[in-house]
């Protein structure tokens, strides 16, 4: 009978329900954000000669902005246009006095014909980039002409 006794005892044990107690575990997250600002040139400009052929701009007739899209993750960042100080390529005597670069803006931030450095919104803003050059005497003869305006982001 003790047999008996100790046997159902530890039947009543094995079947017993067993009690689950709740483990818990932390999963921590971090991250860095850090100030971005990413320029991508869409399309080059084209600059188109004016009637004399003193001027070759991205605003005459046929002409073509130059476009851009400029991303930042920081309102810390301005916009700003450097224009060049020669042409990179052109036929002799083709040689400009002066340059003039300017920009507009859509998006993000908006700004029209600006000279100057204008504060960045945070997000996508598309810039559009006019440049000129100016021959003070005579025309642009025939030829290639070729010129690099820096978009800055800074």
């Amino acid at each position: 009978m003790k047999k008996t006794i100790k046997f159902a005892v530890i039947i009543s044990a094995l079947c017993a329900p067993v009690q689950a107690f709740a483990v818990t575990g932390n999963v921590i997250f971090n991250a860095d954000v850090n100030n971005t600002c990413v320029i991508t040139i869409v399309d080059a400009g084209i600059m188109k000669g004016n009637v004399g052929l003193t001027q070759l701009s991205s605003e005459n007739a046929g002409g073509q902005a130059g476009l851009a899209t400029v991303a930042t993750t920081s309102a810390a960042y301005s916009v700003n246009v450097n224009a060049p100080t020669a042409f990179s390529t052109f036929p002799v005597g083709g040689a400009a006095t002066s340059f003039a670069a300017k920009y507009s803006t859509t998006g993000a931030s908006v700004y029209t014909n600006q000279t100057a450095a204008n504060p960045l919104a945070i997000g996508t803003t598309n810039v559009q980039v006019n440049l000129a050059a100016i021959k003070a005497t005579g025309s642009f003869p025939t030829g290639t002409y070729a010129a690099t305006v820096v978009l800055r982001c800074e």
